[in-house]
């Protein structure tokens, strides 16, 4: 079978989402608030994936990625980039592609697949 590894959920502890390029006094604050992820397959088979939990109507600004991303909620919902997403939509932001969302009054957890560890980069000003 080569080499698989099955990622048990319950097994991956909750971290704070960091990124290289984030500014870590804004990631201690939205960990304070109850946004973490766990991350799931990093490399394996050239992707990376990660499930993120937002807390209820918190606002993620504005931001871009290295990589391109796919990005679907998985629970809850948000608004992304003013457009309603539910359960199991999903949207494809290029490398580079700026974008924001807040969460629904429930909260969001969603599922990003990259095919490269990414960095994080503020919206231009």
């Amino acid at each position: 079978m080569g080499d698989r590894t099955i990622y048990r959920f319950e097994e991956v502890a909750w971290h704070v989402p960091t990124a290289p390029g984030t500014d870590p006094k804004q990631a201690e604050d939205a960990g304070k608030q109850g946004a973490a992820r766990k991350l799931l397959a990093q490399g394996d088979g050239g992707f990376y994936t990660q499930v993120v939990q937002i807390p209820p109507n918190f606002e993620v600004p504005m931001h871009s990625h290295s990589h391109s991303e796919i990005f679907m909620v998985l629970e809850g919902r948000c608004s992304f980039d003013g457009e309603e997403m539910e359960q199991y939509d999903m949207t494809v932001v290029p490398e580079h592609g700026v974008y924001g969302f807040t969460a629904g009054p429930e909260g969001v957890r969603f599922l990003v697949v990259r095919t490269g560890a990414a960095s994080y980069a503020g919206a231009p000003s």
